[in-house]
């Protein structure tokens, strides 16, 4: 294995644990409470988009982890339905539409669109949640360490698209561990004691 391969490995193990923690809290407490339902219905988006981008590059260390990534995304989107926070389906089917266009685009343009394109869900997802984050009234729903792992994730991968010279990566990666380290930063500032800036119900978005 050359020295990208490793971190290809490696990018793939954070991007299957990273996703394990929330998994974990939810399916083990049923607890959603400061979860975003457009932050999981568009990492299910950008979990299919990577999934055929690994399929496309080809890249085995980029399919097998988004597949698990899918199935955590579905599960919680599962989750805040059955908690009436997720108010209707309709979402999630605009998520596959829009992982319809991540494939489209990667094929018929090429990776830099591709890269341009998926990133702005990703970081909206993320920065979707981090202002959750500051209205939600409790977060006990949200873990600490998987935004943790979420900014290994994103470094990671930035690493290994720097060194293959992989555009469309280095384009989401790079953009995606800033919006990461916004969220975790503000995750552990309301684990410190910090109130809710402003007010927000438990909606649909």
């Amino acid at each position: 294995m050359t020295l990208p391969d490793y971190f290809a490995l490696a990018g793939a193990i954070l991007v299957a644990g990273v996703a394990f923690p929330q998994f974990l809290l939810v399916v083990r407490t049923k607890d959603t409470k400061g979860l975003a339902p457009l932050t999981w219905v568009l990492n299910m988006a950008v979990a299919i988009g990577w999934f055929n981008h690994g399929i496309k590059i080809p890249e085995v260390h980029m399919i097998w982890p988004n597949a698990w990534a899918f199935v955590v995304a579905v599960t919680i989107l599962f989750f805040l339905r059955r908690n009436r926070v997720l108010t209707s389906w309709l979402p999630v089917l605009g998520g596959v539409a829009i992982a319809a266009v991540f494939v489209g685009l990667d094929y018929l343009i090429g990776t830099q669109a591709y890269g341009m394109a998926i990133v702005v869900p990703q970081a909206y997802a993320m920065v979707r949640q981090g202002v959750m984050l500051m209205k939600a009234p409790e977060v006990t729903g949200v873990s600490t360490m998987a935004w943790v792992l979420q900014v290994l994730t994103q470094g990671t991968w930035l690493t290994w698209s720097i060194m293959t010279l992989e555009w469309g990566s280095m384009i989401a990666a790079g953009v995606s561990i800033v919006a990461a380290t916004f969220v975790l930063v503000l995750r552990i500032l309301r684990g410190l004691g910090m109130g809710p800036i402003g007010s927000s119900r438990e909606q649909s978005d």
